[in-house]
Order: C-alpha cells, then sequence, then structure tokens
C-alpha cells in the first residue's frame, strides 16, 4: 500500500486537496472518483529509507516516525498497516528489528502506547501520554500529530541552545587545547632551567613547572585518567539525576527555567487532553506523567485528590503548588467559567514555552564571557608563574 496526495475538484467545482491510500495510481484515482471529487492531480509520497546499522534513532529521525505514522493514520490506513509501511521504510538493523518487535506485540494485543515505550524508550514521555490518549478517545491520529507537533517546537528550541552555545564550545576546547599544550611543551623548558640554576623560585611557579614536568612524562596516563573521570562522573550524573536536578533547582535562573518548562509540560499534555476529548481526571494523570520534578508530581497528587473531591483546579493547583504561577491560575480560572479551559492551558503552555527560549538565550549569553574569563584567567596565571620563575633566576635592582 502507498500513500497518494491529491488536488481534486469537489461537485460545487471548489478545491480540495488530501491523502488516499492506494496499491498504485489507478486505484487511487478510481477511490477519488468514488468520492464524488474530480482528480487534477495525484502524487505519490516517496518515503525516505534510512541506513541507521546498530545506530540509535537521532532526534530527528524519531519525530520523522512519528510524524509519518500520524500521517498514514489520518489518510485512512490501519494501524498494523502503518506500522509495516513504516518498517519497510527502514533497512535492516535496530530500527528495523524494532518496528518488528513492535507489531509482534500489537498482533497479541497489547496497547500502542505500551510498545512504543519499551521499544522507542528515547521519546518523550508526553507521546506516551497522547498515544495512551488517543487509543482511550479515538483520536490517535489526532494526538500522534499533536505529539509530533512539541517534537518538533523542542527540537528547534534545542537546536537554538546549540547554535548559542557552539562558539562558547569552541572557545573552552581552544582554550585547552591552549593550556595542555603550554604545560606539554614550554614549561617543562623552564623546568630544567631551574633546576640548573638552583634558585629559590615561589611555591606558586614550582608547583606549576613540576605539573608541566610531569605531565610531560605521563601524558597518556593524564589523558587516560581524565577519559575514566568523564566516564565516572558521567555514570554518577545518571544515577543521581533527580539529586541534580534538586541542586540545579537551587541554581538562580537554571531553577526558573527548570520550573517554568514542568509548568509548559504540564499545562499543555492537559490541554491538549482535555481538546481530545479526555476526562479531567484522567487528563490530569497523563498530565502529571510529562512533569520531570518528583516535588512537582507529588503536589500534582495533592491537585489530583481535590479535584476529585469537587474543588476546582485553579483553587487546588493553587493551594498544593507553593510556587504557582498567577498567570496559569488566573487562565485556568478564566478557562473554567468559559468552558474553554483547554484553550487556556494550550495559550498558557504556549506563554511559558516563549519564556523558556527567552530565559535561555539569557543564560547562553553568559557563556561566552565565562568562557572567555575562564581561559584567560588560567592561561594568565600560568604565565605569571613563568615570570615570576624567570625573575627568580637573577639578582637585580629595579
Amino acid at each position: 500500500m502507498a500513500v497518494f496526495k491529491f488536488k481534486a475538484l469537489n461537485p460545487q467545482g471548489s478545491q480540495v486537496e488530501g491523502q488516499q491510500v492506494a496499491d498504485d495510481r489507478k486505484t487511487a484515482f478510481e477511490k477519488i472518483r468514488a468520492r464524488g471529487l474530480h482528480p487534477v492531480s495525484i502524487s505519490q509520497v516517496e518515503r525516505r529509507r534510512i541506513r541507521l546499522g546498530n545506530r540509535k534513532p537521532s532526534r530527528k529521525h524519531l519525530l520523522r516516525v512519528v510524524r509519518q505514522m500520524a500521517t498514514l493514520l489520518n489518510a485512512g490506513v490501519p494501524l498494523l498497516e502503518t506500522i509495516e509501511n513504516l518498517k519497510r521504510g527502514e533497512e535492516v538493523g535496530e530500527m528495523s528489528q524494532r518496528f518488528t518487535t513492535l507489531l509482534q506485540q500489537l498482533r497479541q494485543g497489547q496497547r500502542l502506547a505500551d510498545s512504543l515505550r519499551s521499544n522507542f524508550s528515547e521519546l518523550p514521555d508526553y507521546v506516551f501520554s497522547l498515544v495512551a490518549l488517543g487509543e482511550t478517545t479515538g483520536q490517535l491520529a489526532k494526538t500522534l500529530s499533536d505529539a509530533a507537533d512539541r517534537m518538533d517546537a523542542d527540537e528547534a528550541l534545542s537546536a537554538e541552545l546549540r547554535s548559542a552555545l557552539s562558539y562558547p564550545m569552541v572557545l573552552a576546547c581552544v582554550g585547552g587545547v591552549i593550556v595542555f599544550a603550554m604545560f606539554l611543551f614550554v614549561i617543562p623548558r623552564f623546568g630544567a632551567l631551574v633546576d640548573r640554576s638552583g634558585a629559590d623560585i615561589p611555591a606558586f611557579s614550582r608547583l606549576v613547572i613540576d605539573s608541566g614536568v610531569w605531565l610531560r612524562a605521563n601524558w597518556f596516563l593524564f589523558l587516560a585518567g581524565a577519559g575514566g573521570l568523564l566516564f565516572g562522573l558521567q555514570a554518577v550524573v545518571r544515577s543521581n539525576a533527580q539529586n541534580i536536578r534538586r541542586l540545579a533547582m537551587r541554581v538562580p535562573g537554571v531553577g526558573g527555567v527548570m520550573r517554568k518548562v514542568d509548568f509548559e509540560n504540564w499545562s499543555r499534555t492537559l490541554g491538549v487532553a482535555l481538546a481530545n476529548g479526555a476526562q479531567l481526571l484522567p487528563a490530569l494523570d497523563l498530565a502529571g506523567q510529562t512533569v520531570k520534578s518528583k516535588t512537582f508530581a507529588s503536589q500534582l497528587e495533592g491537585v489530583r485528590r481535590d479535584v476529585r473531591t469537587g474543588v476546582h483546579l485553579d483553587e487546588a493547583f493553587q493551594s498544593n503548588v507553593p510556587y504557582s504561577d498567577a498567570m496559569l491560575v488566573d487562565l485556568m480560572a478564566t478557562g473554567r467559567k468559559s468552558g474553554t479551559l483547554d484553550q487556556m492551558l494550550v495559550l498558557a503552555a504556549d506563554s511559558y514555552r516563549a519564556e523558556v527560549g527567552t530565559l535561555t538565550k539569557r543564560l547562553t549569553a553568559i557563556a561566552e564571557p565565562v568562557a572567555i574569563l575562564l581561559i584567560s584567567t588560567v592561561v594568565g596565571a600560568l604565565v605569571v608563574s613563568i615570570v615570576l620563575a624567570m625573575t627568580s633566576l637573577y639578582d637585580f635592582d629595579i
């Protein structure tokens, strides 16, 4: 089966566009005519074949998978056939095996949200929540499309951050190479000169020169130790993610960004869930799964308990979340009174997304001068230590 894009004229003579699933172009033409339309142009939607081998899929690749799944389902392709089409679009390798396992689990009666979570764990948590919502409400294509739109927005924000941090990272790498080269090739030369003279040099200069001499003699051991330290830090960060996140929340500026990201995830998921026909309590369960902070998650449990007893959402949120944002509470109250709670929540999420973008740009703007200051300080300290050592070799009056 293939997907064909078409332009056609309806009985009123107006032009319409759409997609049609068929085995070939001729069959697609006949099906479009059967819908009471006169086809003007028909073109097949080409699937890109990607060679991944055993590499992990990138975020862009995962986004494309979710987008294609939403497109095929929206075109009327059954779910199993959709997964088979996606599998055919992959070469042999890890992704092909994932789709094979996904098909087997779906044929055994497992829910799509659970199967995706077990086979595509790299996807954001809100994707699984929206897929579960789509399965419950019968609007899987729409919720998948919403998930793809959100992934697209996240990727755009990540690209902006990578672009903003690229120059400070280059500065840091170049500075590190310069410092390493000074320790490896420049400073040891002064060590031999100082040893021959027997002069009494300052302790700071002696420390720098001895470090350079040791590094030149043990550079391979130093690189191995540095690599091991990086891997160790990475393992510590992974095993203590929540503790590190809790500490980061206390850092001025960073904590505000992380808090607004959680607000944005929660309000957007809740708004999309309500817009797709979910009841408030199940929607609150889905939205609670998208937050990263355990403290916020426990506070949301209190919100759900109060709502279950009949308390309004805005009042329950304000009483259970100490750092609740006034804008979010006001929009929830307005949405409750006007019957547009889903729209108000999405509006709040859009506002948080804009604020997060602005705050992250301000934080990344600080990275460049900090990198320059750090490199200048280190290089300057090395130069001063060498100058102090050289002046100690000679006894003269200024």
